[in-house]
């Protein structure tokens, strides 16, 4: 009886010892998996996409935070240096840029170096159909960069000084405008075509980090640019045929989707809104809201609902939810999956058939 009580032990022991061994080997996986951190989830998104099995990403931007107001702990700062890959966007958040500055990762992606920044919208009490028409699908010239990695040559020369060139133009005045946010406007990430424009930079940089894995990342770029370009393309068809083009946000964070897609975006506020507007700016948005139309006002986020609630009562339309996909709300939605619902709830406010 005791033997046979031994030999049990010994074969639960054994079971055990395999499957510690199991839990062993799935822990030297994962710890091989290059480690990225970004700034906020729209890089993270891309960046999870081209490194896919191979990578660990996280973004230092809580889901549901106020992505402009980004804190980091110290330990936040250290570990920046001891990651793989940071991807960052640079002149977005002030705590990532200071931490950027007082470390030294050996490998960055800068999306500024990549994407075309453009200035933010000034805010105006009457709807403009021309606000946009500098954008107009511009970025159409920019979408195909999986073509022989043109990028590469390319890196948007215009880039590196074209929105210098009008950086702080309208500083002098800003106050006037409500822009609380210095520089470009940050949400380039509302194109999809913009968005594209990230995957190859960073698989790139994957690939000189690990060179075995160098083909799997530039076709998982290659798959994410295909679908960028879908949505990109779908967005253009869902939005063609509207009785209006004109939105109304609690800020401009659809500047480039305005742009790309021949909207007029109406904002309360600047880049940011950390306040209720001024009775000023309530009654120009009314009296927008009255001359064309509109009958709901979208706030960016929940959090933001109460800040124009009051203005909504009082002209007589409805509050909703345009995701500006700075974080990452649901971990069963990703960025393609919001930004689908952006275009249906798009669709539903202009009358598009």
């Amino acid at each position: 009886m005791i033997l046979m009580k031994r030999t049990a032990l010994a074969g639960l022991l054994g079971a055990s010892a395999l499957v510690i061994s199991a839990c062993s080997a799935d822990t030297d996986t994962d710890s091989d998996a290059l480690s990225i951190v970004t700034s906020t989830y729209p890089l993270e998104y891309v960046a999870a996409e081209v490194g896919g099995d191979l990578v660990s990403v996280r973004s230092l931007t809580p889901p549901g935070s106020d992505d402009h107001s980004l804190e980091l702990s110290p330990r936040q700062v250290t570990d920046l240096e001891r990651v793989d890959l940071v991807v960052t966007l640079s002149g977005y958040q002030n705590a990532m840029d200071d931490a950027l500055a007082a470390t030294s990762p050996t490998h960055v992606v800068d999306a500024a170096d990549h994407v075309d920044l453009r200035e933010p919208q000034e805010l105006t009490g009457a709807p403009a159909a021309d606000a946009n028409v500098e954008d107009d699908h511009a970025h159409e010239d920019e979408t195909h960069v999986e073509d022989d990695h043109a990028h590469e040559d390319e890196t948007h020369v215009d880039d590196d000084h074209a929105h210098e060139d009008e950086t702080h133009v309208e500083d002098d005045h800003a106050d006037d405008h409500g822009h609380s946010h210095d520089g470009p406007d940050p949400h380039f990430w509302l194109d999809p075509a913009r968005m594209a424009l990230l995957a190859h930079p960073i698989a790139d940089e994957l690939a000189s980090i690990d060179p075995e894995h160098a083909d799997v990342f530039r076709a998982n770029a290659d798959d994410l640019v295909g679908r960028m370009e879908q949505l990109d393309t779908d967005f253009s068809d869902g939005l063609a045929q509207c009785e209006s083009s004109t939105f109304v946000v609690s800020h401009s964070a659809f500047t480039y989707l305005a742009g790309a897609y021949d909207l007029d975006q109406q904002a309360i506020a600047g880049t940011e809104i950390d306040t209720e507007p001024s009775p000023k700016r309530v009654a120009e948005v009314t009296a927008l809201v009255e001359d064309a139309g509109v009958d709901v006002i979208f706030t960016t986020s929940q959090a933001e609902r109460s800040l124009v609630q009051a203005l909504a009562d009082e002209a007589g339309v409805r509050v909703d939810v345009l995701d500006a996909v700075a974080t990452q709300v649901d971990d069963d939605v990703d960025y393609d999956g919001v930004m689908r619902t952006n275009l249906a709830k798009l669709r539903d406010a202009l009358g598009c058939r």
